[in-house]
């Protein structure tokens, strides 16, 4: 970002930027819902499809145990205990804790909600130094910070025109962002969403690239050696 400069307060700019990583629930999310409150006795029944369990199509990995998640089906829904089907696509997590909690509130008193995503992940592909599929635990991500848990570019690595590939609603998204632009900071590819994927893009090979120094260093070595040699016969 070779033209950012201090910011000493933080612009209206920066701030939308930071806030959008606060993304809308989709299709295919895998959603984790728990409910607190004071009477343990009718948590019982709003957790009976949620928490720990040993087997089951939407279980997932977490540390060893087997967590229950919500799928959101294709028309945007998950089926929760004594709500029942539930439309859930287009609302933030926020926004679904807010109104579970006005649900749930029918069933047991000052229920307090918990929602998280079990499906975040990137992949980082192309010119870094360890390109695979990471998993977010935090639910939060910048494209830098991406970069930085693949090892970052490496020397052949295209900084100008990083390509995000983001998938919508079934729909695919392309976009490119700059590394070297201040402008990186208020992209909508800033931070990152579930099932994103980073590809760096190789810069034009150059025969005096760095990598390849040691190689055209020893090449003319030896055709100077080899030179000599011819010199020193035809004489």
């Amino acid at each position: 970002m070779n033209d950012l400069k201090d910011t000493p307060v933080l612009s209206d700019s920066l701030l939308k930027g930071k806030l959008s990583f606060e993304y809308p629930i989709q299709q295919n999310d895998l959603l984790w819902v728990t409910v607190g409150g004071p009477n343990s006795v009718d948590l019982i029944g709003l957790n009976s499809a949620a928490g720990i369990i040993t087997q089951g199509a939407a279980a997932v990995s977490n540390q060893g145990a087997q967590v229950f998640g919500y799928l959101v089906e294709s028309d945007g829904t998950i089926k929760l205990p004594y709500v029942g089907r539930l439309k859930v696509e287009g609302l933030t997590r926020i926004q679904l804790e807010d109104s579970l909690a006005v649900l749930f509130a029918d069933y047991t008193s000052k229920p307090v909600v918990n929602v998280r995503f079990l499906n975040y992940k990137i992949t980082v592909m192309g010119e870094v130094a360890r390109p695979g599929s990471i998993t977010i635990p935090n639910e939060r991500i910048s494209i830098l910070e991406a970069l930085g848990m693949a090892g970052d570019l490496t020397i052949m690595g295209k900084r100008e025109t990083v390509l995000v590939i983001r998938e919508i609603n079934g729909q695919r998204t392309i976009g490119r962002v700059n590394l070297l632009s201040k402008d990186l900071l208020t992209s909508p590819y800033y931070y990152l969403r579930t099932n994103d994927v980073i590809y760096v893009e190789p810069a034009p090979a150059k025969f005096f690239a760095r990598e390849r120094l040691p190689q055209f260093i020893s090449l003319a070595a030896g055709s100077l050696s080899l030179l000599a040699i011819i010199l020193t016969i035809s004489r």
